[in-house]
């Protein structure tokens, strides 16, 4: 018998250790996999040339882990569980690829052990201790450099505890470095997602990334996406409110940023910080604090009932959606000490609502920060994966039809597959 030729060879060098890890953060049903392809037939979300999840599975059981992590296919699975509510076996294919994508956070992550910190439970006391650590240094380097800078002390009732100087010098400082580090790791995706395509030969540029940004921008404004999942269509509103009520927080911050340092007069709007109860800025602030409050608790709802094809929860998962609900809470406590305390006759209730204040600014360092290295890292990864996936012709979404959807879409699939 005669040798296969050398092109025809493939070396699999499993990568044990990677699949242990996926079996214990999520992928646990992964060995029941038995590649009948149900998953790729029945997902809304996949298709062109390289549908998943079927090859991920593949990938997975055999250990490929550079090839895995490097797949922007992971990230196009929105975790609507359709693929594990109709598999034979059992093997939850939504479940091994969220696995996959906390192992990818973890992987291009930079400094890398950080990612391993955040997302332990643990661990969890460490890394809130070091926000606390920081700010009590801040707090203390205050006095000093408000005298060296010639500030003088703002009576605004947190501002006396934490001047509006010091709090957007120390978190601009940090919220930059974590920039930094996000960038660092989008950019080490992007060149290995090319990489991978190069070496099988199916990169091919097709769309600018301009134009290709501005698709994946309108997909991620109305989650469209989401509504094409059955199984798990619900967790559409919960992202869907999360996400607007964090965009909105943020239009507001930066609202008072801007108001406070950048002269609004030269724009022909009178500055109006602090806010009042009935300030724009201050409806909008409180109509994005219950978004966001009202998603997280939705998300932990979603989460909790269990029904059949439900994604399973991790330590990931939890952690992230339990900041963002801490730091919706404690915002709404903040501002309503902020409006019903008088800080020359309630000193108690004044130190209180200092004390809370402070761990709100803990909470918003753990939620922002750490942003490169939590499950919060999935806003920056799949709008990357999204983006080269519209770049290079690899994602051309199902178009669902008027009648009989589910039921045409899925024959046409069978058939392809079958074929």
């Amino acid at each position: 018998m005669s040798a296969m030729p050398e092109s025809q060879v493939t070396l699999v060098r499993p990568d044990r250790a990677f699949v242990d890890e996926l079996i214990a953060t999520g992928g646990g049903d992964l060995k029941k996999c038995m590649q009948c392809a149900n998953c790729t037939v029945v997902c809304e979300l996949t298709s062109g040339p390289l549908p998943f999840p079927r090859k991920e599975m593949a990938w997975a059981q055999w250990g490929l882990k550079d090839r895995l992590l490097a797949d922007p296919d992971v990230w196009l699975c929105h975790q609507c569980n359709d693929c594990s509510k109709r598999c034979p076996r059992g093997a939850r294919p939504g479940d091994v690829l969220a696995a996959v994508r906390r192992a990818a956070v973890q992987h291009y992550a930079w400094p890398h052990f950080l990612s391993r910190w955040v997302n332990r439970v643990g661990l969890l006391p460490a890394t809130l201790l070091i926000p606390v650590v920081l700010m009590a240094l801040a707090l203390v380097a205050k006095a000093p450099l408000q005298a060296a800078l010639g500030f003088e002390p703002d009576p605004a009732f947190y501002a006396a505890f934490f001047p509006h100087w010091l709090l957007i010098g120390f978190f601009g400082l940090f919220t930059t470095l974590a920039a930094v580090a996000a960038l660092v790791g989008i950019v080490r995706f992007w060149r290995a997602m090319r990489a991978a395509d190069e070496a099988t030969g199916v990169y091919g540029p097709s769309l600018g990334i301009v134009p290709s940004t501005l698709q994946v921008l309108r997909s991620i404004l109305t989650h469209d996406r989401f509504g094409l999942c059955e199984t798990e269509h619900r967790r559409r509103l919960a992202h869907l409110t999360a996400f607007y009520g964090f965009l909105a927080l943020l239009v507001v911050t930066t609202w008072a940023v801007m108001d406070l340092y950048v002269n609004p007069a030269l724009f022909g709007i009178p500055s109006s910080y602090p806010f009042g109860l009935l300030h724009p800025m201050k409806i909008l602030a409180n109509v994005g604090g219950v978004l966001l409050v009202f998603g997280a608790i939705k998300a932990m709802a979603d989460r909790r009932d269990h029904l059949p094809g439900a994604p399973s929860g991790t330590s990931f998962d939890w952690i992230f959606v339990s900041v963002l609900l801490g730091v919706g809470v404690t915002g709404f406590a903040v501002e309503i000490f902020r409006f019903t305390v008088d800080p020359v006759t309630e000193e108690s209730l004044r130190t209180l609502a200092w004390s809370i204040y402070f761990v709100h600014l803990v909470l918003v360092f753990q939620l922002l920060v750490y942003l490169p290295y939590s499950k919060f890292a999935h806003v920056l990864y799949r709008t990357v994966a999204m983006v080269y996936a519209e770049h290079t012709g690899r994602y051309r979404p199902a178009r669902r039809l008027r009648a009989g959807t589910g039921v045409e879409l899925r024959t046409r699939g069978v058939t392809a597959a079958t074929r």
